[in-house]
């Protein structure tokens, strides 16, 4: 058996040795912190994934919320490069070599990302933890990874079915299934979600620090009646279920005064609107849910406080963001946890039946804050995320945000989409020629999910999109007004968009949701079962294999292809 050394290597070539431990099938690592106190930077485990161009094998490294998938890295002949993945996803990698291979886990107690690099024809990635970015965390705590080592043999699905095996074992992760427990998770598994913008002001807007004098005026795109005329209509062409979820209900609209969330605004219908358009869908047997906010915190808000905002290292407020609302201050953790408490009974006394969904809290690393009285810590901060949601899901019956790092994914019922994709424009990214959804393959059956944020709308977008909605095994998720920003700005979920400004193109709207909805619901139960394998061939073909047996093959070249005996049309699907 090959004895191997687990080591970090600081910027100054200083190595560090783990602690390890052997316990039930996995090496536990341990890097005291005292150890590497005075270090700005550590890369770990690098030696352990060296591997040379022309090897057989491959890493797996996890996506950023920018990318359209996770990367499968092969040992290829190639010139030196070198790239960063930053904020992964998922906090694991996989090393596959001819001479080993191992699910590395890493403990997300503090921000890190993947130094990916071949140099001489020798590939390595390691995890880098950065302590002299202003904001990322100090030392304060030890490094901890686990390893377990599979066969040489192994496959993508042995490594996603290893890491969900051991999150379910521990408790980390629940089943879909056992989700479903709650009435509103079983009907968001069965019916399409319908997000529906109603107001919002110029974003970016051009007054950064608002107040009421000087506040733009708010674009109404659908008020609470007309909100109304979309359920009549969906009862009408006979969708069996659906959820309508209300975005930019609140005071000024979408991003505009939160977390100031009442009273609902009044050129939508105020509060006494938001009421009755709450029991009129509920009348008509389908499901209605709010879109809130805890991470950004505009001026104009009347729960403003400076003492909310986080503090990097230097001291400054961390102003992230520049939307509706003016610049957007990124609130602490601690704070938010508080605020959550204080503002979201309020939602729930309306009585409303679906998945209540909190903005961006599960599609962002959660910030480190220095703030005198509230200092938060990576450690600190991913426990306050997940109070949070599990504190919500208890009072609201649901949960869903805008994405789903893995941190969050025990209590988070759905999420809008897994990254953006390339939803903010394509950019080249080194080391990402192969992107395999391993996410989907290692959390489908676990989660509720749209892959990437070109998605939503999926049936009214291109082959590429409906395609990928089907082979990631997708919840049906449509946008009336997902455009929204001004300009030149990007509209990260696509151009094309579900609208109701006049009666016929509310009802062409509805027609789109009407056909998807139908064509969804044989297969919704395919929702519980896990992942088994994905391919992708060269002839175009990507293969979605589940744990029943069943498949999904979709065309993704221009012409037709071949796969088991069947023609597969460009830019179509089969399901075996």
């Amino acid at each position: 058996m090959t004895k191997r050394s687990y080591k970090a290597c600081d910027e100054t070539g200083r190595e560090y040795e783990f602690d390890c431990l052997q316990k039930d099938g996995s090496l536990f690592l341990t890097l005291k912190k005292e150890a590497f106190k005075g270090a700005k930077k550590l890369w770990v485990l690098k030696e352990l994934s060296a591997a040379k161009a022309g090897q057989s094998g491959y890493y797996i490294i996890p996506r950023s919320i920018d990318m359209m998938g996770d990367m499968q890295i092969m040992f290829t002949d190639r010139a030196d490069e070198a790239g960063l993945c930053r904020a992964p996803i998922m906090s694991f990698y996989v090393l596959k070599k001819e001479d080993y291979c191992a699910l590395i886990r890493i403990e997300r107690n503090y921000k890190y990302q993947f130094d990916i690099m071949v140099k001489d024809g020798v590939y390595t990635v390691a995890p880098l933890f950065d302590f002299e970015d202003v904001k990322k965390d100090p030392v304060y705590d030890d490094i901890r990874l686990e390893i377990i080592e599979l066969p040489l043999a192994s496959e993508l699905g042995d490594f996603a079915k290893a890491e969900r095996d051991i999150r379910l074992a521990r408790g980390e992760i629940v089943t879909l299934r056992e989700k479903c427990a709650s009435p509103a998770v079983e009907y968001a598994r069965k019916y399409p979600l319908i997000r529906i913008r109603m107001g919002w002001k110029p974003s970016p807007s051009p007054v950064f620090h608002q107040t009421v004098e000087n506040e733009p005026d708010m674009f109404v795109a659908c008020s609470f009646e007309r909100v109304c005329d979309i359920a009549d209509e969906l009862r009408r062409q006979g969708v069996e279920g659906a959820e309508l979820q209300l975005v930019g209900w609140n005071q000024s609209g979408h991003d505009g005064r939160f977390p100031q969330l009442f009273p609902a605004d009044s050129r939508l219908g105020g509060n006494d609107g938001l009421k009755k358009a709450i029991a009129h869908v509920k009348s008509l047997g389908y499901r209605i849910s709010l879109h809130t906010n805890l991470i950004d915190e505009y001026e104009i808000a009347d729960t403003f406080t400076w003492d909310d905002i986080c503090v990097n290292k230097e001291g400054s407020y961390l102003q992230k963001g520049h939307y509706s609302g003016g610049y957007a201050y990124h609130v602490c953790l601690k704070k938010q946890l508080r605020n959550n408490r204080r503002d979201l009974p309020a939602v729930a006394k309306l009585g409303l039946n679906g998945i209540h969904f909190t903005d961006v809290i599960s599609i962002v690393e959660p910030d480190t804050c220095y703030a005198e009285g509230h200092i938060c810590y990576t450690k600190e901060a991913v426990e306050a995320v997940q109070i949070i949601i599990r504190e919500s899901r208890e009072l609201m019956g649901a949960f869903s945000s805008e994405g789903t790092m893995d941190f969050a994914l025990k209590d988070l019922d759905y999420g809008l989409y897994v990254s953006f994709g390339d939803g903010f424009g394509q950019k080249y990214i080194p080391f990402s020629e192969r992107l395999i959804p391993f996410f989907e393959l290692t959390y489908h059956g676990i989660i509720l999910y749209n892959p990437i944020s070109p998605t939503v709308n999926a049936p009214l977008k291109g082959v590429r999109d409906r395609l990928i909605y089907l082979l990631r095994g997708g919840k049906p998720t449509f946008y009336f007004y997902s455009k929204f920003r001004t300009g030149t700005q990007k509209n990260w979920m696509g151009e094309i968009d579900l609208t109701a400004e006049t009666h016929e193109k509310l009802c062409e709207s509805v027609a789109c949701i009407a056909r998807e909805a139908k064509e969804y619901l044989p297969r919704a139960d395919r929702q519980f079962i896990f992942m088994k394998n994905y391919e992708i061939l060269d002839n175009g073909i990507e293969i979605a294999t589940y744990e029943d047996g069943g498949r999904i093959a979709g065309n993704f070249s221009e012409i037709d292809a071949e796969y088991d005996g069947f023609t597969i049309p460009a830019g179509e699907a089969i399901f075996l």
